[in-house]
Order: C-alpha cells, then structure tokens, then sequence
C-alpha cells in the first residue's frame, strides 16, 4: 500500500511538472495602433510565438501580426 502511494505521489509530481508552461494560457501582444510598424527597437527579449517561433522582441511579433494577418498570440517569455 505504501509503495502505491509514493508511486502515485511521484507520478503527480511528473504530471505537474512545467504544467505552468503547457498551461495554454496565451497572451495578446500589445500592438501599437498604426496601421504599419516602421521600425522595431533592436532589444533582444525573446517572446514565443504561438505560430511556433521565437521573436527578437514584442515588436518583432507584432510585425509579423500585421504582415501576415494572422492572430499570434504570445505563449511564453522566452525563446520557444
């Protein structure tokens, strides 16, 4: 019985691991209102994106948002 419940216990352990970077929750990047993005700032401060791709920056995502009129959100603060 009590091999049961350290194997459970470990088990949990396991399953919640890194659950707050699978958790799903995305945010919306925020986007300046212009209609174009001229130019990014050059900080290097990676963001995910839900496309899959890490961006140099919020910015950098947003870029891509306006260009290609697709809905990325950012799943994470760092590289993906």
């Amino acid at each position: 019985m009590t091999g049961r419940v350290v194997f459970l216990g470990l088990l949990l352990i396991c399953v919640t691991a890194g659950a707050e970077e699978r958790s799903g929750i995305m945010r919306k990047p925020t986007c300046p209102d212009t209609a174009e993005i001229v130019a990014c700032p050059l900080n290097l401060s990676p963001v995910c994106g839900s496309d899959g791709n890490t961006y140099a920056n919020e910015c950098q995502l947003c870029a891509q948002r306006q260009s290609t009129k697709m809905d990325i959100m950012i799943v994470k603060e760092q590289s993906c």
